[in-house]
């Protein structure tokens, strides 16, 4: 609140920001007219009930008088984001109060009272006045308010903007303000060529095209803020863009060195994309005519001779650039005939193989031999011919022969390999049971290697005994004398079949008694026939031999004697 006495009184300003020369005008100001305020001249009140004495006279409070000099806003104009001052105008009254507060469109805006204000970006558009109460001691007040003013935009300016970066195609310019814009304002960017806008090119930063070459380059900056005219800002040119460098890399070749072989060349990374890639092949650094690709079979004309890969990289826009490869070594001749060796002999352990190289031309030609298990050099098997051990059962072998000669390539070439079978773990067998005709004899065959199929035969002096494959065999009069063993085979997929034969019985011999061969008949090597009801034998050429049906069988009078039996008499 302002206090100022005196019967004339001049008006008071505050000043705020320059306001910028292109602001635009403020449109015309919509006019308010002055409210005044006033109370009753006079008022008539007893002075107390009952008094004896006549009412008594007072005199109403005197109204503040309105300004002899209205209050104005300074400059008559507002923008948005400088500050605008009012005057109080001059009044004619000696001793005043005021009070100064704002409105947009008639409507007091929060907070806004003192005697300046800066108009916001909501006010842009909007009638402003600034309301004034005078209030006399007497506690008369008066409100008038100053001539409306619209709200103009306000002024905003840019920062220089630089460049920065290489004016050089293919390389990045960044575009800058040398001082940040205000946090709300929004930026766009347009960059240009020689002066005409370049289209796309709407951001902060531009890479330069072969379509720059030779020009000026400009970026320009436009700004845009809520409640503000906008403003543009470009930097300085460029220099002419010069031609850009073409990233590129050391070529590589890869082959044999060799007439009838043929190199390959790897041109490495280039760029930027799409960069034109052209390639020449060079013998002792001459071009070779027509060997413009990628790859180069060796000739005749190239024997001792040191062969390279030059790569020229051209892109518009871009200076050209070449790049050559190391040099391969001399090259050599090849060898009319270097064919693959071939293994021969049986194909298991324990067996020899002999490598077979075939004829190498032109003669002479030095060659050597490695031998290969699954591959991998076999130590110290370097000669023509490979005894295979248990450490190759379950391997392939082959073989690699090397020729040899001077002024030549050395050239080496392997065999077909050969699959080895694995060895079988096998075990001796064992017979066991009675050496006798008629009883059964059993093999035990041991352990082999799981999942072998084991096949079992019975031998008789050696010999294989017909149908006699069981692990179990019943003797026959035929054994009678000779020596019977056992011979286990075992097979498995992979493997090298196995097999073991046991070790042989003594002779086999008779037993003193036995069975009938039938109801009424002994066998041959036991002829006796012993009746079990009466314990009397008879012999061949008795006279009840063939009428007797025998419990048991003796090969001897004695034997059965000593069963217990007595001798017919007849």
């Amino acid at each position: 609140m302002l206090r100022i006495t005196g019967a004339l009184l001049a008006s008071a300003l505050v000043f705020g920001a320059t306001v910028s020369a292109d602001a635009p005008a403020a449109i015309a100001a919509t006019q308010a007219l002055p409210q005044t305020t006033s109370t009753p001249a006079q008022q008539l009140e007893p002075e107390s009930p009952g008094s004896v004495e006549g009412p008594e006279l007072t005199e109403a409070p005197a109204p503040v008088g309105a300004p002899t000099t209205p209050p104005e806003i300074v400059g008559g104009s507002a923008v948005v984001g400088t500050a605008v001052a009012a005057s109080l105008g001059v009044w004619p009254d000696a001793e005043l109060e005021f009070e100064l507060s704002w409105q947009r469109d008639g409507v007091d805006i929060g907070g806004a009272l003192g005697a300046s204000y800066t108009p916001q970006p909501d006010d842009l558009g909007a009638a402003l006045r600034a309301a004034i109460t005078a209030t006399a001691r007497n506690g008369e007040s008066l409100t008038v308010f100053t001539e409306p003013v619209i709200v103009g935009p306000g002024s905003m300016s840019l920062a220089a903007v630089s460049l920065t970066g290489t004016p050089a195609v293919g390389s990045t310019l960044q575009a800058s303000l040398a001082e940040p814009a205000p946090g709300d304002a929004m930026l766009t960017f347009r960059w240009n060529r020689n002066g005409v806008t370049i289209p796309g090119a709407t951001a902060a930063s531009y890479t330069l095209t072969a379509a720059d070459l030779g020009k000026a380059i400009t970026a320009t900056v436009e700004a845009s803020r809520y409640g503000y005219s906008g403003a543009v800002r470009s930097s300085a040119p460029t220099r002419a863009v010069v031609a850009g460098a073409l990233a590129s890399k050391k070529p590589t070749i890869s082959g044999t060195a060799a007439v009838g072989y043929t190199l390959t060349g790897a041109p490495g990374a280039w760029g930027p994309k799409p960069v034109k890639l052209q390639y020449q092949w060079l013998r002792n650094g001459a071009a070779i005519p027509k060997a413009t690709g990628t790859t180069y079979k060796l000739a005749a004309a190239d024997i001792g001779k040191r062969i390279t890969f030059r790569v020229t990289g051209t892109l518009g826009g871009y200076g050209t650039v070449s790049q050559t490869s190391g040099a391969s070594a001399a090259v050599l001749r090849s060898l009319a005939t270097a064919p693959a060796p071939a293994v021969s002999g049986t194909v298991k352990v324990g067996q020899t193989l002999s490598a077979k190289p075939g004829a190498w031309k032109p003669a002479p030609v030095s060659l050597s031999y490695q031998w290969l298990r699954n591959g991998s050099a076999i130590k110290g098997a370097t000669k023509s011919t490979f005894k295979l051990t248990s450490a190759d059962g379950g391997a392939k072998i082959s073989v690699r022969v090397t020729g040899k000669k001077s002024g030549y390539l050395t050239v080496a070439k392997t065999s077909a390999a050969k699959a080895v079978p694995r060895v079988l773990g096998t075990a001796k067998p064992a017979i066991s049971g009675t050496k006798l005709v008629g009883s059964k004899l059993t093999v035990n065959r041991g352990k082999w290697t799981a999942g072998a199929l084991l096949k079992t035969q019975w031998l008789r002096n050696g010999a294989a005994i017909t149908g006699a494959t069981g692990t179990t065999y019943s003797l026959t009069a035929a054994d009678a004398g000779k020596r019977i063993s056992v011979r286990v085979t075992g097979s498995k997929s992979g493997y090298t079949a196995a097999s073991q034969t046991s070790a042989a019985t003594g002779n086999i011999g008779y037993p003193s008694r036995t069975k009938p061969a039938s109801s009424w008949n002994c066998p041959a090597w036991a002829p006796i026939k012993g009746n079990a009801n009466s314990m009397i034998y008879h012999v061949k050429g008795g006279q009840y031999y063939s009428r007797t049906k025998p419990e048991e069988c003796f090969t001897t009078a004695a034997a059965a004697q000593r069963a217990g039996y007595r001798a017919s008499k007849r």
